[in-house]
C-alpha cells in the first residue's frame, strides 16, 4: 500500500468517526452547582425540623402524650394525657388549661420519647409556633430517628435490608442538602414530610403496633449505615430516589428541568433488576373527551388533541418536551413534566398513540426517573448486592462516606 493510500484511508476513517461520533457520545454536561453543597462535620446526629403538613393546615390539634415537659415562651410545666392546642386570632398557640404563647413545645419524657398526633406515634418532640397566617407544627427529631421515619414509609418495610440500608443512605443524604439548602430561609422548619421532600410518617399507627413502619429490618437498616452519606468529589449532592426506572434512570433536566447536571445523576443503565414492580411497564388508556377535557382545564390552547409529538427525549427515553397538535391546525409545546402531571401518567418514558377514538400510552416506569430506583434497589439486594454495591450503580461516581 502506498503512502498516499495510507493517508486517504486515515483521512476516510477520521471522518467517519467524526459523522459518527456525535450520535454515540454521551452528552456532555455542564454541572449544576445548586446540586452540590458542603456537608458541616457533624460530631453526632444533628436534628431535623420536620413540618406537618396536614397538622399545620388546621386550626387545632390534639396531642397525646404518657408524661411530657411542656414550655410555653420558655416557661416549663409538666403535663400528661390528651393536650387540646389551638390557633387563636392574636397570632397566639392556645393549650388548653395550661396557656398560650407564640410557641409551644411540647418534650415526651420516657424511653423511647413519643407522642401521638393523628393517630401516629413520632419520635422526638413537637414545636408549634404561631405565624402571621396561621401556625407550623413541626416535629423536631434526632436525624436518625428520622431516617426511621422516612424509610418504612418510602419502601415497603419487609424488603431486604440491604435495600432499605441504600434507601437510608439516600434518604439521609437528601435530608442533610435540604437542610443545608434551606439554611437561612427563616422558616422554622427543614423538610416537610410530604412527596415534596421525602414522606415521613413517624413510627406509625399508635394503635397498630404491628403496622409500625419501624420495622425490625429498617431499624437494622438505619444502624448498619448510621452516620453514612453519599458525596462527590468531597461534596454532599442532592440524593434523589424514585419508585421504578424502567430499567434506565434519567437526568435532573429530564426529570426537573433543572439546567445542568452531575455525574452521580445523569442516568444508569440498570437492567431489568426492577423488573418485579407493577409499573415496570405500563398501559393506559384514556378515552377522548378526557384527555380534552384535561387540556382545557390545562389551558394550553388544544381542545381536540389529534397527535402528541416527542421534540425532545433525553438519551433514557423519557419524554423532555412534546408538541401537541389540534384537529384545527394549531399546535403548541410544553413540558413532558407538566404533560405527565396533567394526564396522571406514571412518568415520562412514554409513547403516545390513538385506538380509535382512545388515546393509548405505553411507557414503563413510575415517578421522576432520577437518582436511585427504589424496586431496583429491592431487586439488587434480592440478588445478593450490598448496600454499598447498589448505591453505585445507582449513583456513579458517588463516594459513600461516614459524616459522624
Amino acid at each position: 500500500m502506498t503512502a498516499s493510500l495510507k493517508r486517504l484511508l486515515l483521512l476516510t476513517l477520521v471522518a467517519a468517526v467524526s459523522v459518527f461520533a456525535p450520535a454515540c457520545a454521551q452528552k456532555q454536561v455542564t454541572p449544576n452547582p445548586a446540586l452540590l453543597t458542603q456537608f458541616p462535620a457533624y460530631g453526632a446526629a444533628p436534628v431535623v425540623r420536620v413540618l406537618l403538613s396536614d397538622a399545620s393546615k388546621r386550626s387545632s390539634v390534639k396531642v397525646d402524650v404518657v408524661q411530657a415537659k411542656v414550655f410555653i415562651d420558655g416557661a416549663r410545666q409538666d403535663a400528661q394525657g390528651s393536650l387540646s392546642l389551638m390557633r387563636d386570632d392574636h397570632a397566639r398557640v392556645s393549650l388548653s388549661g395550661l396557656g398560650s404563647g407564640v410557641t409551644v413545645e411540647i418534650v415526651p419524657e420516657g424511653s423511647p420519647a413519643s407522642f401521638s398526633l393523628d393517630g401516629r406515634t413520632y419520635r422526638g418532640k413537637l414545636r408549634l409556633v404561631a405565624t402571621g397566617t396561621g401556625w407550623d407544627v413541626v416535629n423536631v427529631v434526632d436525624l436518625e430517628e428520622y431516617v426511621a421515619g422516612v424509610v418504612g414509609w418510602e419502601m415497603i418495610r419487609n424488603w431486604p435490608v440491604e435495600a432499605l440500608a441504600a434507601q437510608a443512605v439516600a434518604s439521609r443524604t437528601y435530608a442533610l442538602f435540604c437542610m443545608q439548602e434551606r439554611r437561612g430561609s427563616g422558616d422554622h422548619w427543614d423538610v416537610d414530610d410530604s412527596t415534596r421532600f421525602q414522606v415521613y410518617g413517624g413510627v406509625g399507627p399508635t394503635q397498630s403496633p404491628n403496622l409500625w413502619r419501624e420495622s425490625a429490618n429498617v431499624l437494622a437498616a438505619r444502624q448498619m449505615t448510621s452516620g453514612q452519606v453519599l458525596t462527590y468529589q468531597g461534596k454532599g449532592f442532592k440524593a434523589f430516589f424514585h419508585s421504578t426506572s424502567g430499567g434506565i434512570t434519567t437526568s435532573p433536566e429530564a426529570a426537573f428541568d433543572m439546567p445542568g447536571g452531575l455525574e452521580p445523576l445523569n442516568g444508569s443503565d440498570l437492567g431489568d433488576f426492577c423488573r418485579e414492580s407493577p409499573k415496570f411497564n405500563w398501559t393506559i388508556q384514556m378515552g377522548k373527551g378526557e384527555v380534552n377535557a384535561r387540556l382545557i382545564e390545562w389551558r394550553v390552547g388544544i381542545n381536540d388533541l389529534i397527535r402528541i409529538e416527542a421534540t425532545r427525549v433525553a438519551p433514557s427515553g423519557h419524554a423532555m418536551t412534546l408538541r401537541l397538535y389540534s384537529r384545527d391546525g394549531k399546535s403548541t409545546d410544553v413540558r413532558a413534566i407538566d404533560f405527565r402531571m396533567k394526564m396522571g401518567l406514571p412518568s415520562t418514558n412514554f409513547k403516545a398513540d390513538r385506538n380509535g377514538p382512545d388515546w393509548v400510552f405505553v411507557g414503563k416506569g413510575y415517578g421522576h426517573g432520577c437518582g436511585m430506583c427504589q424496586w431496583s434497589a429491592y431487586g439488587m439486594a434480592k440478588a445478593g448486592w450490598r448496600h454499598d454495591r447498589i448505591l453505585k450503580a445507582m449513583f456513579p461516581g458517588s463516594a459513600l462516606e461516614a459524616l459522624y
